[in-house]
């Protein structure tokens, strides 16, 4: 029973493969789990890739930074003008980016040593997540006035932050999920996070079969336990 259930794995995974296969992917020779790895990292230059770093508090993509800005003051009338410029006070913030994209995976562990059963999360990317923000006031009044330009900006941790450690996906310890929306996701322990995700948006069915395959393929390849018959 216990090498019946081991053949029913790779069977059930065998079929899957067979099923989104196309015939130009077969042609190409045998798959394999560097194969794997070299299709999942192209993947991320053809759809979106989304990866969410957790630390142990539960917060995703968390960065801390400094508030800081100051505001000018013009005051003018019939003695003429003077000119003011007080700081704001500083502030330490912090934010959850909400859109980290991964942009370079590569197959080598936590040392940079090449593996099959590794993924590199090298390279990360995200749309501009400081913020500034400027604003003016006018203050007329029949023999005076007075402008107000008050400037603001939040400055946050960049985005090596999530890479320093290097955080790897452990292939042989992972969990695969699929969305109703079509989305692929494999949640793995980070090395200085509790959890990663890596989440691919196909869009198109096919292709998100596809890439279930070939996350599911090296799971299989790297479980650990495999050889245990269970």
């Amino acid at each position: 029973m216990r090498n019946g259930w081991k053949g029913m794995r790779w069977a059930t995974l065998a079929a899957f493969g067979a099923w989104v296969s196309l015939p130009t992917v077969a042609a190409q020779g045998a798959q394999s789990p560097e194969g794997a790895q070299q299709f999942l990292a192209t993947m991320t230059k053809k759809v979106l890739t989304q990866v969410s770093f957790v630390d142990a508090s539960g917060r995703t993509n968390y960065v801390t930074g400094k508030y800081t800005g100051q505001v000018k003051t013009i005051k003018g009338g019939i003695f003429g003008t003077k000119e003011t410029v007080a700081p704001l006070p500083e502030q330490a913030v912090e934010k959850q980016v909400a859109d980290v994209r991964a942009s370079v995976l590569e197959a080598i562990d936590a040392y940079g040593r090449p593996t099959a059963c590794a993924t590199r999360i090298t390279e990360v990317v995200a749309p501009t997540y400081d913020e500034t923000r400027s604003d003016n006031d006018t203050d007329n009044h029949s023999f005076s006035f007075k402008f107000t330009y008050t400037d603001q900006q939040w400055k946050y941790e960049p985005l090596t932050k999530f890479m320093s450690p290097a955080q790897v996906i452990d292939w042989s310890n992972v969990k695969i999920s699929r969305s109703p929306e079509g989305s692929i996701s494999v949640t793995s322990k980070g090395q200085s996070f509790a959890w990663l995700h890596l989440k691919y948006v196909a869009g198109d069915p096919d292709l998100a079969d596809r890439i279930e395959y070939a996350m599911k393929f090296l799971a299989m390849s790297c479980d650990a336990s495999a050889s245990t018959g269970f």
